[in-house]
C-alpha cells in the first residue's frame, strides 16, 4: 500500500477543496490503495516549501500539492531541494491552474484516485530564476501584475473572468506607457529591444490561455521565451487575433524562441516586478540588477493520468 502526504493551503480559492480531499483520502483507504495519509496545512509563505524540502527518500510514496500556483511552486521547489525523488500529484484549488490544465490532471475525487492507483509518472523539467524555482512561468512587464490587483472575492466568484476583466481595464492604460529597453542574451538569441512584456515558460499555458507558448513542453529540456515588442495601436488588433489563434509567434513584433539559459537586463525604463508562478521575485528588475533563467531537466516526477 502507498503512503501519501497532502500539503494543503487552506486559503486557496476553491471552496469545496477540503471535501474533495477528504473524499480522495477516504477512497484511497477504502480501495486498499493507501493505508495512511498525512496532512500538513500551510499557514504562511514558504511553509509548503519547507515541509517538502525535508522529505527523505521513501518516506512517502507520493506528495500531493493542494492549492493554487503558489502552493504548487513551493511544493515542487521543496521536493527538488529534498532530493527525495518522491513523485508529485496536484489538486488545483486556485483560479487558473495552468500546469494542471496543461497535463490534464484530474481534479475530481474518483478520477484522482484512479490516477494514484495506476501511478504513471512523467519526468518534468523545472525552471530556475536566480535563486528561486518555477514549474510554469516567469513574466515581466505590462500586465504581469494583474494577479495582484484582482480582489480575492472576485477570483472566488468569477474565476478566470476576473483576470480577463482586469486585463481589459488595464490594457488601455498600459499601452500609453513607455516600454522597456531589455538586453536579452542566450545562445540562440541576442538583442537590445524595446519590449512591453516577456514570458519564459515551461508549459504552453499562461494565464488560462492554452496556446500562449505553442511549442512548449514540460519534458523537452527547453525554456520557451516570448518577447512582445513595443507595437503601435494599429498593429494591436492583428497581434491579438494571432494570439487567440495560437499563431502570434509569427507576428513581426513578437520574438519567440527556445533556449536552455537566458540572461536579461533592463537598460532603460522603470524597474519592473518579476512574477514566477504567481509569486513576486524578492528583487525587482532594475538597471542595477539582472535575472538569469535556466532549465533543470527531469527535475521532478509528476503523477499523470496517462503518458
Amino acid at each position: 500500500m502507498k503512503k501519501g502526504l497532502f500539503i494543503i493551503n487552506p486559503s486557496s480559492g476553491r471552496q469545496n477543496i477540503m471535501s474533495t480531499v477528504e473524499s480522495i483520502i477516504g477512497k484511497l483507504v477504502m480501495k486498499g490503495i493507501s493505508n495512511s495519509a498525512e496532512v500538513f496545512y500551510t499557514k504562511k509563505k514558504d511553509d509548503a516549501k519547507n515541509r517538502a524540502s525535508i522529505l527523505k527518500p521513501n518516506e512517502f510514496d507520493f506528495v500531493v500539492a493542494v492549492g493554487g500556483d503558489g502552493t504548487l511552486n513551493e511544493v515542487a521547489s521543496g521536493l527538488y531541494l529534498s532530493n527525495s525523488h518522491i513523485p508529485l500529484a496536484v489538486i488545483s484549488a486556485g483560479t487558473v491552474n495552468d500546469f494542471a490544465n496543461y497535463l490534464n490532471l484530474p481534479q475530481e475525487a474518483e478520477s484522482f484516485v484512479s490516477m494514484i492507483e495506476k501511478f504513471l509518472c512523467k519526468d518534468v523539467d523545472l525552471g530556475k530564476i536566480n535563486d528561486e524555482y518555477f514549474i510554469n512561468v516567469v513574466a515581466g512587464g505590462m500586465l504581469t501584475d494583474i494577479a495582484y490587483k484582482v480582489p480575492k472575492d472576485k477570483k472566488a466568484t468569477m474565476g478566470k473572468m476576473a483576470y480577463y476583466t482586469e486585463f481589459l481595464l488595464e490594457l488601455p492604460k498600459q499601452m500609453t506607457k513607455s516600454g522597456l529597453k531589455l538586453k536579452v542574451e542566450s545562445e540562440e538569441y541576442y538583442d537590445e529591444t524595446d519590449a512591453i512584456v516577456f514570458l519564459i515558460t515551461n508549459t504552453k499555458s499562461v494565464g488560462g490561455m492554452e496556446k500562449a507558448l505553442p511549442l512548449a513542453s514540460v519534458s523537452d529540456g527547453q525554456l520557451d521565451v516570448l518577447i512582445l515588442k513595443r507595437i503601435s495601436p494599429f498593429s494591436t488588433p492583428d497581434a491579438l487575433i494571432k494570439f487567440i489563434q495560437g499563431e502570434h509567434y509569427k507576428h513581426p513584433d513578437i520574438e519567440y524562441f527556445q533556449t536552455k539559459n537566458i540572461h536579461i537586463e533592463l537598460t532603460e525604463g522603470d524597474e519592473i516586478a518579476i512574477d514566477y508562478d504567481g509569486e513576486l521575485l524578492e528583487e525587482n528588475l532594475t538597471k542595477e540588477t539582472s535575472i538569469d533563467v535556466s532549465i533543470i531537466e527531469k527535475a521532478l516526477k509528476v503523477i499523470v493520468p496517462k503518458l
